[in-house]
């Protein structure tokens, strides 16, 4: 098989029948594959945003997915060429991860609360911290579709500039706001797997900002903004720091530890008045 793709969880093949499968490593459980596997099915049956996925195959002792082949690019390199059409790509973006947002909870009855169990096994804060924000989160819960994990490598663009979703492991319900805090800091500040020189990293920097610019022009007006966004992107920072990204993590730890007391104390504020 042909390897056409890399990520921190898997490797990504040519497979026969215009499809190609995602091998993944053999640390990764099981059964966060059988989910990734069941999320992915249950929302590309529901919109064609999403590639079809197809089985769960072994080879050689790794799990894979088979999906369906995608032809195109992923928006983060068609960004990077297109520039000066920036403003409309990231309003498509932004408004692709709105429709998924609205998607019916009623078609993920097999959902499992993926963001309470990153948040239990927080290495950052204490049992009841945890329960502070374990119970914030009850309160802003809307029953929103959130991917998890909305970015531009996890977004395909083809020739006829129609986009597809991918990676749904990261899937849960909950916020939205929490899915677009999450968006906001990757485009900001995440790393990619790929070290590049200085002069590259100051380039891609300064994109970064640009197109987080682009992204904040289009979900700061939305309704109850000022309310969640903040507390949400605190959650979805502090969740960062164990996916052990080693650039990040130290920038993490700072951050947590510098807003930790306010933020729990008005997300205890938020419990009090509900």
């Amino acid at each position: 098989m042909k390897k056409i793709g890399i990520g921190r969880t898997a490797e990504v093949y040519d497979h026969k029948d215009n499809k190609v499968l995602k091998l993944f490593y053999s640390t990764v459980n099981e059964k966060d594959i059988e989910y990734e596997y069941l999320m992915t099915k249950n929302i590309s049956d529901i919109t064609s945003i999403v590639p079809k996925v197809y089985d769960v195959i072994n080879v050689k002792d790794r799990v894979g997915i088979v999906y369906e082949k995608l032809n195109g690019e992923m928006l983060s390199d068609h960004l990077a060429r297109n520039l000066k059409n920036a403003r409309k790509v990231v309003h498509k973006f932004a408004q692709i991860q709105k429709r998924l947002n609205n998607i019916s909870i009623e078609n993920f009855p097999n959902h499992t609360n993926k963001l309470e169990q990153k948040i239990m096994s927080s290495s950052l804060l204490c049992d009841p911290e945890k329960e502070t924000i374990l119970k914030y989160l009850k309160i802003i819960n809307r029953d929103e579709i959130c991917h998890g994990d909305y970015h531009p490598e996890n977004v395909f663009v083809d020739q006829n500039h129609n986009f597809r979703v991918i990676d749904w492991a990261n899937m849960f319900v909950s916020n939205k706001y929490l899915d677009i805090a999450r968006t906001y800091y990757l485009i900001k500040s995440g790393k990619t797997l790929n070290r590049k020189s200085i002069p590259k990293e100051l380039i891609e920097w300064l994109g970064r900002q640009f197109i987080t610019k682009l992204y904040w022009e289009e979900v700061k007006t939305g309704e109850n903004r000022e309310k969640y966004f903040l507390p949400c992107l605190f959650i979805v920072i502090l969740i960062r720091y164990d996916e052990n990204i080693e650039l990040e993590k130290k920038k993490i730890h700072n951050y947590v530890m510098k807003n930790k007391d306010k933020i729990l104390k008005n997300m205890d504020t938020e419990k009090d008045t509900n």
